[in-house]
């Protein structure tokens, strides 16, 4: 493929396109995304995961089981990807009011904050890496959007290394009945 100019602007565009959205845009928007109902019982995903030039580099899949308690839903998943060892994540998740979520997470440092309006929910955390050197931490953000049949969510995540974009990932998950 050949690079242009119109291409690389395009890019630039929808990567920034996460970071730059206000959450409170999609106050009106529909279905409601409820991270608890969603995440709660099955879930399964599917997606790809991008280098820093748009090049897919492997397909993940993860199986996710999330349960409701004293005002906390704990999420057990299992990521699969094609290049490496299947990994085990655990996530604690707490909504604080009605547009703010918290997390804990086996792979998250500190907590992860998240904003939630309409079909939109966005959140940021450091997050753990394999230990390769000097850089045991990156820096994640994932905004997800809720689909009109209210049982498929899409995740658009990015992947920061001293503030440098180094892989995408575009997940698509599904609600189990």
């Amino acid at each position: 493929m050949k690079y242009n100019g119109i291409s690389a602007f395009l890019g630039l565009f929808i990567l920034a396109s996460c970071s730059s959205v206000k959450p409170e845009n999609f106050s009106n928007s529909t279905p409601i995304l409820d991270p608890l109902v969603f995440f709660g019982g099955h879930t399964h995903s599917t997606g790809v995961l991008e280098s820093r030039s748009g090049k897919p580099t492997e397909r993940i899949t993860t199986k996710t089981e999330g349960v409701y308690a004293d005002g906390i839903l704990s999420m057990e998943q299992d990521l699969h990807s094609e290049n490496s060892k299947p990994t085990h994540r655990t996530f604690k998740l707490k909504i604080i009011d009605a547009h703010h979520v918290e997390a804990t997470g086996s792979d998250v440092v500190g907590i992860a904050h998240g904003e939630l309006y309409g079909n939109y929910f966005t959140w940021s955390f450091r997050m753990k890496v394999a230990d390769k050197g000097l850089v045991k931490h990156v820096n994640m953000t994932q905004c997800m959007y809720l689909m009109p049949d209210g049982k498929t969510l899409i995740i658009r995540s990015i992947i920061r290394k001293f503030g440098i974009i180094v892989k995408e990932i575009t997940e698509q998950f599904h609600k189990d009945n």
